[in-house]
C-alpha cells in the first residue's frame, strides 16, 4: 500500500506564487512590445534622421558663430577726402576690404578721392567685410548745352542748373524781343546748343535789350563759323537768328567745318540795333567764289564823272 504526500501549502503562498508569475509574463510582454518599436527599422531610420538634423543644426550655428566672429565688431572710418590708395590702406589696417563700385566728378576735389562710402563711417561691421566707394573722377563728366535762345533768362536759369552748370554773368546786347536769352558764353567764346561742357562749368547769359530806333549797316559774316559769326555780330550789335544748312550735318564736330556764305538781310542794308540775321552755312567752299551780294543805296548822290564836269 504507497501513501502519498500531500502538499499542504496554504493558499496565500499559492496566490503570491501565481501573482509573480503573472507578473514575470506581463514585463515579459511589455518589454518585447518595446523591442519591436526600437528594433524596428524605420523607427530606426526616423531617429537617426532626426538625430542627424540636430547635429546639423547645432554645427551650422556653431559655424556661423565662428565665420561672422561673433560679438567682434570694428567702427567703419571716415574715408570722404582720402584718395583710394590711401582708402585701402587704411581699411587694410582695420581688417576689412574695399570695393569701388562707381565715380562721379565733384569740381574742386581731387582726382581719386572718396566721395561717398557704404557702409557710411561710424557704421559697425564684422571684420573682414566690404566697404564699397565712390570716387571722383579724373575727367569731369560732361553734358549737352540745352537750346536755350529766346528762352526768358528765369527759365533758362532753372534750365542750366538742373544739369550742373551755373550762370556767372550776364552781357545784355541789343535785340528784337527784351529779356530773353540771345546766346551763351563759354571761356569766352558763344556756343551753340549740343555742345558739351564740363558739369559745374560757369557760363554766360547773352540777354536782349530790345530793339533800338537807332539804325546801323548790316555787316558780312561770310566765310566765319556760326560761332565766329555770332561773336561778329554782337560786336555790331546784331544777333544771328534763323541758321540753314545747304546739307544737314552728322555730328556737332561736322558743324565746326560749316561756313556762312550768305545772309539776309544782305551786307550794307541798314537795320535797327539788334535786329537778327539769318545765315546759311555750307562746307562747300566753292559757294565763297561767288560775288557776295551787297546791299547799294540807288538814292544816294552819285559823285560826278568827267563829262558830267566839263559841261559845268
Amino acid at each position: 500500500m504507497r501513501l502519498y504526500k500531500k502538499n499542504y501549502l496554504c493558499p496565500t503562498a499559492n496566490f503570491k506564487k501565481q501573482t509573480m508569475a503573472n507578473s514575470t509574463e506581463k514585463t515579459k510582454g511589455k518589454s518585447s512590445i518595446w523591442k519591436k518599436i526600437f528594433l524596428n527599422a524605420f523607427t530606426l531610420n526616423i531617429v537617426a534622421a532626426l538625430a542627424v538634423i540636430v547635429g546639423a543644426y547645432f554645427g551650422t550655428l556653431y559655424w556661423l558663430d565662428s565665420y561672422t566672429n561673433h560679438g567682434e565688431e570694428i567702427v567703419v572710418p571716415d574715408l570722404n577726402g582720402m584718395t583710394a590708395d590711401e582708402a585701402a590702406e587704411m581699411l587694410k589696417a582695420k581688417n576689412l576690404y574695399y570695393e569701388i563700385v562707381d565715380s562721379l566728378y565733384v569740381n574742386g576735389m581731387k582726382a581719386n578721392a572718396v566721395v561717398e562710402q557704404t557702409p557710411a563711417a561710424g557704421s559697425k561691421v564684422k571684420e573682414e567685410r566690404t566697404v564699397f566707394l565712390v570716387i571722383n573722377s579724373n575727367i569731369p563728366r560732361k553734358v549737352a548745352l540745352p537750346d536755350l535762345v529766346e528762352v526768358s533768362v528765369r527759365q533758362a536759369e532753372a534750365i542750366v542748373k538742373s544739369i550742373g552748370l551755373t550762370v556767372s554773368d550776364y552781357e545784355y546786347v541789343p535785340s528784337e524781343y527784351k529779356g530773353l536769352v540771345e546766346d551763351v558764353k563759354y571761356n569766352n567764346q558763344i556756343i551753340s546748343s549740343g555742345t558739351r561742357i564740363p558739369v559745374g562749368a560757369s557760363i554766360v547769359f547773352c540777354v536782349g535789350l530790345g530793339l533800338s530806333n537807332e539804325e546801323v549797316p548790316v555787316i558780312s559774316l561770310r566765310g566765319l563759323t556760326l560761332e565766329q559769326a555770332k561773336e561778329r555780330a554782337h560786336s555790331a550789335s546784331m544777333n544771328v537768328g534763323s541758321v540753314f544748312y545747304d546739307e544737314q550735318p552728322k555730328s556737332d564736330i561736322e558743324k565746326s567745318i560749316y561756313i556762312v556764305y550768305k545772309q539776309q538781310p544782305i551786307t550794307g542794308r541798314s537795320v535797327k540795333l539788334g535786329k537778327p540775321i539769318t545765315v546759311y552755312l555750307t562746307k562747300d567752299r566753292k559757294l565763297l567764289e561767288e560775288v557776295e551780294e551787297v546791299y547799294v543805296d540807288s538814292t544816294e548822290t552819285q559823285a560826278p564823272n568827267e563829262e558830267e564836269l566839263l559841261l559845268q
